[in-house]
């Protein structure tokens, strides 16, 4: 939850404007259990952070200009809360999260910095698990790679510059350009989403070009990726599908995803059920095709508006691999 910080924003050289807001904010997301994949079958016990959401933190701003004009500003860093450690990984760079500044109007909003992979924030608003990249098993299979399929690129884009629209009839409009930066290189990245948000009905269309990041090389130079999202709630119970395609060059990988669900709320809507399934077929250049099964079943549980409790059961399986099965519980904070 926000918080505006009068102590922060005094020290601060743009404060003395009434008009200027700074807040600061983030998640610190941990859990505790036996875990395996297909990909690393030997089950681990283990206390890990970022269950239902990697833990981060952030600082954000606002200035009003006049005129309905708005400056605004992100600052938004990944940490493991299990070890103390900064980011997601060894080497991280302090805020990769978001790291963006830009403007607001009637026109919507433009950004420019490190943003948000916006097909991956899609993806993370319509599955059962939202953007658990641990168990959702959309985001598993689509997002991380592992056993060798997946998405190539990044959940955020450094280089960036983005286009949000205001909402039109309940749909909105993101559009997104990351520069390569490489002289006389054809080697940006771009995305773009449509999104439809009725009061039961939630559409989403989405798709994405890679040309730089991690996966990106000699044998994997460029990737496409499309996604086809939908779901809808029937207040008893929500339902959620979806399909992702992405078609790779060279490597003439061409991977499809067909993803379903639903959770269940539960106590008055404080808790809720949540179960989905994924299938991931994948074929490549001189390789044999493979497919591979994840499904999940977990229970979320609020103790309050800020922090939940959870437990989540998963099953994972590639057919040319390994299989696992995972089985932990976890806490989750927001401030």
């Amino acid at each position: 939850m926000k918080r505006l910080l009068p102590a922060l924003a005094l020290t601060l050289p743009f404060a003395a404007s009434a008009q200027t807001q700074v807040s600061i904010y983030g998640v610190l997301d941990a859990f505790a259990g036996r875990t395996a994949t297909a990909s690393a079958p030997v089950a681990i016990s283990a206390v890990n952070s970022g269950g239902m959401i990697t833990s981060y933190y952030g600082f954000s701003g606002s200035e009003a200009l006049g005129g309905g004009l708005k400056a605004q500003f992100q600052l938004e860093g990944f940490f493991r809360g299990d070890t103390g450690e900064s980011g997601r990984f060894n080497g991280e760079p302090m805020f990769a999260r978001n790291a963006n500044v830009g403007l607001a109007g009637d026109f919507g909003t433009v950004r420019l910095g490190r943003i948000g992979n916006p097909l991956f924030i899609a993806a993370g608003q319509i599955n059962p698990f939202g953007p658990s990249t641990r168990f959702s098993p959309l985001i598993n299979q689509v997002f991380t790679a592992a056993g060798g399929n997946g998405t190539l690129g990044d959940t955020g884009w450094s280089n960036s510059i983005q286009y949000a629209s205001h909402p039109v009839h309940d749909t909105t409009f993101i559009a997104q350009c990351s520069l390569g930066e490489q002289p006389g290189a054809h080697n940006n990245n771009w995305a773009g989403v449509a999104k439809y948000a009725g009061k039961e009905l939630a559409v989403t269309l989405g798709a994405q070009n890679v040309r730089f990041g991690p996966g990106i090389g000699t044998a994997n130079p460029a990737q496409r990726t499309y996604m086809a999202a939908a779901s809808y709630d029937l207040k008893a119970v929500k339902l959620f599908a979806s399909y992702t395609d992405h078609e790779t060059k060279v490597s003439e990988r061409d991977g499809h995803s067909v993803q379903a669900g639903f959770t269940v709320p539960t106590h008055g809507g404080l808790g809720r059920w949540m179960v989905a399934w994924s299938r991931m077929t994948e074929d490549a250049k001189n390789v044999a095709e493979f497919h591979r099964d994840t499904g999940a079943l977990g229970y979320d549980y609020n103790l309050s508006p800020r922090t939940d409790v959870y437990a989540v059961v998963m099953y994972d399986k590639i057919s040319n691999a390994g299989k696992g099965n995972t089985y932990i519980a976890g806490i989750r904070h927001r401030f």
